[in-house]
């Protein structure tokens, strides 16, 4: 190999690294990226949603002079929709420094740029099987209905490069902490099965009490936040968490006789503390929720410190032109699109697939929150599901659908919860699946779900002074929306 080839490969390494957060011993394997990408325009466009451009997308490189050349791809670009996802194509497919250019018919130069590198291969040749696998996963979990940015980290392993989704090479996350517990397990002892809540501000040296229902303990009087379900919490110092040997506080019920935690804590010397919460009863369904408070500082002050909340996982192949369900037709003496199907209700890629994380009470209702979305073709109303959902990804959800990944945890990184040995709908193997990590449950919900309104209340009183107003739900209680509104869902009354 030589020395400049060994260069670049060290400059991509470097570049990749960048994407990826950092944890408390370890990097935290993934690649960090942002989910922005329109899911209408991603249903919907005359790039990924045209037979003949997929055609000729599975036999060229991605090149700006391809699109300059090949008459299939040379115009498909005027579609502003395409634009867009020509734009999160590169980025999912090329690495940094790699760029495609091309030029409108107006003259302008449009640029787009890598950055995951999970394609290299198509910078200079046609895209193999696994190639495209990762890149339609990577375009899925990339779409957002909501039109706002979120963050993201992709979780995967590729037999070809383990370096692909872990560029330090390190084979041991910090700890599979927020993964389901592979056994049973009760209170703070098992170090599973937790949530990352959020983040706190506080006067360092101030004593600070965090509760989720619980009373104030020094009266054993008035309630301290709100919780459903019995849940235990941990209260650390790095924002991202940590275990029980590091934790600040930790409770699993409030001092005064009842369940519902809470616990005191003295504030660090940086001002900040991290929350954590758990099913007292880690076999337990998923429903239980806390909404935390503090009787100091500000809580929540910020997102939880890391990715530590797993969405669900996509696979399949959205550049299959033989499972397209309907076409974007560009019409070249305009450049206006139409839709081959008027007013088309539907999927239009039948060879891609999503399953869910088994913290969702509603799994499916919430991917297809996530994967749906209405649009306008040309002057046609339309309406698009990116994939085609398959229940569960896991074993112990609230779905009487079997799981669809036969792995819950890929053996390439030890703790980064990948899902692995997927399926489809009709039990084929489907090969390349990304796993979503978030910071939060609620990034993944419509800016309506994710605050709550009603009565605020400041708790560095008692009893508490409350007045009307709006707060941020935590991530548990996100998860748990369904029973939030429809308690009977839960089998709460």
């Amino acid at each position: 190999m030589s020395s400049v080839v060994l260069r670049v490969r060290r400059l991509l390494l470097v570049c990749l690294a960048a994407l990826v957060p950092l944890s408390t011993a370890h990097a935290e394997p993934g690649i960090r990226i942002l989910n922005s990408l329109s899911t209408a325009d991603l249903a919907f466009n005359a790039l990924t949603t045209n037979r003949r451009s997929l055609e000729a997308l599975n036999k060229y490189p991605l090149h700006s002079d391809v699109f300059a050349r090949v008459p299939t791809l040379m115009h498909q670009l005027e579609d502003p929709a395409a634009r867009n996802v020509m734009h999160y194509l590169v980025g999912c497919a090329l690495g940094p420094g790699d760029v495609v250019e091309w030029k409108s018919r107006a003259g302008e130069v449009h640029v787009f740029t890598g950055e995951a590198n999970l394609c290299p291969e198509w910078a200079t040749g046609a895209p193999g099987k696994e190639c495209l696998g990762y890149v339609s996963a990577c375009l899925l979990s990339r779409n957002n209905a909501y039109g706002v940015t979120v963050e993201i980290s992709l979780r995967a392993e590729d037999p070809r490069d383990p370096l692909r989704f872990n560029p330090t090479g390190d084979p041991r996350a910090w700890s599979p902490l927020f993964l389901p517990c592979d056994t049973s397990g009760v209170g703070l002892g098992p170090e599973c099965g937790w949530v990352g809540e959020g983040v706190g501000a506080c006067a360092p040296g101030a004593k600070v009490t965090v509760g989720a229902g619980g009373p104030f303990p020094d009266t054993c009087t008035g309630t301290i936040g709100s919780s459903s379900g019995h849940r235990v919490l941990r209260v650390c110092e790095r924002p991202e968490g940590c275990h029980a040997s590091d934790a600040l506080a930790e409770s699993e019920k409030d001092g005064c006789g009842g369940t519902a935690p809470t616990a005191t804590f003295t504030c660090p010397r940086g001002g900040r503390y991290s929350l954590m919460s758990a099913p007292y009863d880690r076999a337990a369904p998923p429903g239980s929720w806390v909404r935390p408070a503090a009787t100091s500082g500000r809580y929540p002050f910020a997102p939880f410190g890391a990715f530590t909340f797993r969405e669900g996982a996509f696979f399949g192949n959205l550049f299959n032109p033989g499972a397209l369900d309907v076409e974007v037709l560009l019409n070249l003496d305009n450049y206006q699109t139409s839709l081959s199907i008027p007013g088309y209700s539907g999927t239009p890629y039948l060879d891609v697939h999503a399953c869910y994380g088994k913290d969702w009470v509603q799994g499916d209702v919430h991917l297809r929150s996530r994967i749906c979305a209405n649009a306008e073709v040309g002057r046609e109303a339309a309406y698009g599901c990116l994939a085609r959902t398959v229940g569960p990804c896991e074993p112990d959800s609230r779905s009487p659908l079997a799981p669809s990944c036969a792995v819950n945890d890929g053996a390439q990184v030890w703790g980064d919860g990948d899902f692995e040995a997927c399926v489809d709908g009709e039990g084929l193997p489907q090969g390349e699946p990304i796993t979503t990590f978030l910071n939060s449950a609620c990034d993944a919900l419509p800016e309506g779900d994710r605050t709550v309104c009603g009565v605020k209340c400041d708790y560095s009183v008692n009893p508490p002074l409350c007045k009307k107003g709006c707060e941020q739900r935590s991530s548990s209680e996100c998860l748990a929306l369904a029973c939030v509104e429809t308690p009977s869902l839960c089998g709460k009354k």
